[in-house]
C-alpha cells in the first residue's frame, strides 16, 4: 500500500509540474555539489539554507530588518550581512543597492554587532567581504558637490544632478555590540584623471594613466548619462595570498583591483605599499574605452556582479569570475566568464605600452545553449564549488542553479517569495508594480560544502518547502534513498536513448507522465542503455527495483 500510494502520489505531482510549476526545486540530478544553498529573497527580511531537495533547513529571522543585498556565513556558524537603516529612504544619497548597516547576527537569530554607517555625505552599500582577521571591507558612497566635482576636473555639463557619488572602501574593526573603528580605507577621489581643463585637479591625458580613472567618461547607455551614481561599485573581494581588493563598477563595466598593503595615507598617493604604486588600479579589465586604449568592439563587460577570486585548490584556482549581466551589449544575454589576469609575478600585472590589460580570452565561460534564455540585466552572481560545478544566481526571475564545468544543468530551483507574498509551486511569478521587473528577485546565492565549519554540530536534517503545495521534483521519491549515490541516469533531458549505470540485478519499469506502462527490463549488467525513440517527448518516471528497495526518477525526453 506505501509503495502504491507513494507511486500515485508520486504522479499526481509529476502530471502538475509538467503542467505548471513555477516556483521551487525544478532538477536534482546526480552531479550535483552535496552541500547548502545559503540565500535570501529580496522582498524578504529573511537569509534561509535550504538542502539540494529545496528544503529550508535553517533560518535566520531578519526581525523586520529590511537585508541590504550581500550576506555570508562565518565559519563560527554566525551570519554577517548587510541591512536597511529605519530612515534609508529620506537619505540625500538616493541610488539602489542600499544597505547603511553590516550585522552579525547568530546561529539563534541573536544580533551581536549592528554597525551603521550612515551619514549626511555617506552611505554604506552592496556588499562586504570579511577578512581573515575579522575585520570587514564594506562599500561606501560619499557625496561630492558641485564645486568639489568640478575642482576635481569633472564637465559642468555632465553634473545632471550637480553631485557625484565618490566611491570608497573602508575597514570596518568591531569593537562594540554597535561600535567600530575604521583602521584602513581607500578613496577612489583621490585616483583621478581628466583631460578637459588644464586649470583644474587631475588634468593629464588619459591614455597615458591606465592606473587612474577619467572622471568624464559616461556611459551613453544610462538612462540619465551624468547621473550622480556614476561608479555604482556593487562586488567587493578579497585575495588573502596577494593582499589585493577586487571591485566591480557596474556602470563603467569594469573591474578593477587595488593594494591592500598600503597604510590609508599611502591609499591616497600613489606609491607605497606592497607593489608601489599605492592606492592607483594595479589591474582593471572589461572596457578599455574607459581609459581611452580602445573601442566599443573590445569591450568584454557589460554592467557585470559579483567579480570573485576563484580559491585556492579550486578548478581556475586563482582566476576571476564575473558575473557578465549583458545590460547594453548588442545582444541582451548573460554569462559566466572565468579570467586569468596575465602576471609576470603574482600580483604584477602585465601591461605593454599603450595597450590594454588582457586577457583577451575566457579561461571559463558559461552561456545558455540558445544564449539569449539566460538572462539577469541586474543583480546576480556565480561561483566556483569545490567539485568544479558552479552556482550561479540568475536574479532578475529568482533563478538559482548549478552546472557542472561542462556546463550541464544538473540543480534547479526558483524563489517562491515575492513582494506580496509566498506563492505556490504553481501560481504565476509577477511582476513588480509597473512591470519593471519579476517581484521574486534573489541578489546573490552561495552553496557552502557539507563539512563547512559552521555547520558542524548544527541540525540540518530535515526542512521544509517555502512553496505550497510542493512538487516532489528529482529527489528520490520510494522506500530508500541510499540508492540514489549508486545510480546514474543520463542524459537527463535525454534524445533518442538513455544510459542507466548502478543497477545491476535491478528491474527498471518506465511510465509516462499518465501512469501508463511504457517498458520493463530486468538489468543484468551494472550499465544498461534503453532506446527512447519511439517515445512521445515528455517527462517520464523510472522506478528502480534493487534487492527489494525501490526509487523514482524523474526522466525528461525531448
Amino acid at each position: 500500500m506505501k509503495n502504491l500510494l507513494l507511486t500515485c502520489l508520486f504522479f499526481f505531482n509529476l502530471a502538475i509540474s509538467v503542467a505548471q510549476q513555477t516556483t521551487g526545486l525544478f532538477q536534482y540530478d546526480w552531479q550535483t555539489e552535496e552541500g547548502y544553498v545559503v540565500w535570501g529573497p529580496i522582498f524578504s527580511h529573511n537569509q534561509y539554507i535550504m538542502n539540494n531537495c529545496g528544503e529550508i533547513v535553517h533560518t535566520w529571522e531578519g526581525d523586520g530588518v529590511s537585508i541590504g543585498n550581500a550576506f555570508y556565513v562565518k565559519e563560527d556558524g554566525t551570519m554577517i550581512r548587510c541591512a536597511k537603516a529605519d530612515s534609508a529612504q529620506n537619505h540625500v544619497i538616493q541610488a539602489g543597492g542600499g544597505g547603511e548597516r553590516i550585522q552579525e547576527v547568530q546561529w539563534d537569530g541573536t544580533v551581536t554587532w549592528d554597525y551603521i554607517h550612515y551619514t549626511e555625505t555617506e552611505r554604506l552599500h552592496h556588499d562586504i567581504e570579511i577578512l581573515p582577521n575579522g575585520n570587514v571591507l564594506a562599500i561606501v558612497w560619499e557625496l561630492k558637490d558641485q564645486a568639489a566635482s568640478v575642482q576635481a576636473g569633472r564637465d559642468p555639463a555632465n553634473l545632471t544632478y550637480n553631485l557625484l557619488l565618490n566611491e570608497k572602501i573602508i575597514e570596518v574593526q568591531p569593537t562594540g555590540p554597535t561600535t567600530g573603528n575604521i583602521v584602513w580605507e581607500w578613496s577612489l577621489w583621490d585616483h583621478l584623471i581628466q583631460e578637459f581643463d588644464q586649470t583644474k585637479d587631475n588634468y593629464g591625458v588619459v591614455a597615458d594613466h591606465p592606473e587612474l580613472l577619467d572622471i568624464n567618461w559616461l556611459n551613453l547607455n544610462e538612462d540619465e548619462p551624468g547621473g550622480g551614481d556614476f561608479i555604482h561599485l556593487n562586488a567587493v573581494d578579497y585575495n588573502a595570498d596577494l593582499d589585493q581588493i577586487l571591485l566591480s563598477s557596474q556602470v563603467l563595466s569594469e573591474i578593477w583591483i587595488i593594494d591592500h598593503s598600503t597604510t590609508t595615507q599611502e591609499a591616497a598617493e600613489h606609491t607605497g605599499g606592497t607593489y608601489g604604486k599605492g592606492g592607483d588600479f594595479l589591474y582593471r579589465w572589461g572596457n578599455p574605452q574607459v581609459y581611452d586604449r580602445g573601442t566599443e568592439q573590445d569591450q568584454k563587460l557589460w554592467r557585470q556582479h559579483d567579480a570573485n577570486w576563484i580559491p585556492n585548490g579550486y578548478l581556475d584556482e586563482g582566476a576571476i569570475m564575473i558575473y557578465n549581466n549583458g545590460l547594453d551589449r548588442p545582444v541582451s544575454m548573460s554569462e559566466i566568464d572565468v579570467i586569468m589576469p596575465p602576471q609576470s609575478t603574482p600580483g604584477i600585472y602585465d601591461l605593454g605600452v599603450g595597450e590594454a590589460f588582457g586577457p583577451e580570452t575566457t579561461v571559463w565561460n558559461y552561456h545558455a545553449p540558445d544564449s539569449v534564455s539566460f538572462y539577469s540585466h541586474f543583480i546576480s552572481g556565480a561561483r566556483r564549488l569545490p567539485s568544479g560545478n558552479t552556482m550561479i544566481c540568475e536574479g532578475e526571475s529568482g533563478h538559482i542553479f548549478e552546472v557542472t564545468y561542462d556546463g550541464e544543468v544538473v540543480w534547479s530551483y526558483v524563489n517562491p517569495v515575492t513582494n506580496t507574498g509566498t506563492l505556490s509551486s504553481t501560481d504565476p511569478v509577477p511582476l513588480t508594480a509597473g512591470g519593471a521587473f519579476h517581484a521574486n528577485l534573489v541578489f546573490r546565492a552561495e552553496k557552502y560544502p557539507v563539512n563547512f565549519p559552521g555547520f558542524e554540530g548544527r541540525d540540518l536534517s530535515s526542512g521544509v518547502q517555502l512553496e505550497s503545495n510542493p512538487i516532489i521534483s528529482s529527489c528520490v521519491v520510494g522506500f530508500d534513498d541510499f540508492l540514489t549515490d549508486k545510480i546514474r541516469i543520463y542524459p537527463n533531458p535525454a534524445v533518442d536513448r538513455v544510459t542507466l549505470e548502478g543497477l545491476e540485478n535491478a528491474t527498471v519499469t518506465i511510465y509516462d507522465m499518465e501512469g501508463r506502462l511504457i517498458k520493463t527490463l530486468n538489468c543484468r549488467s551494472s550499465k544498461q542503455m534503453v532506446d527512447l525513440s519511439t517515445e512521445a517527448s515528455g517527462l517520464y518516471a523510472i522506478s528502480i527495483a534493487i534487492d527489494g528497495q525501490t526509487v523514482t526518477k524523474k526522466l525528461m525526453v525531448r
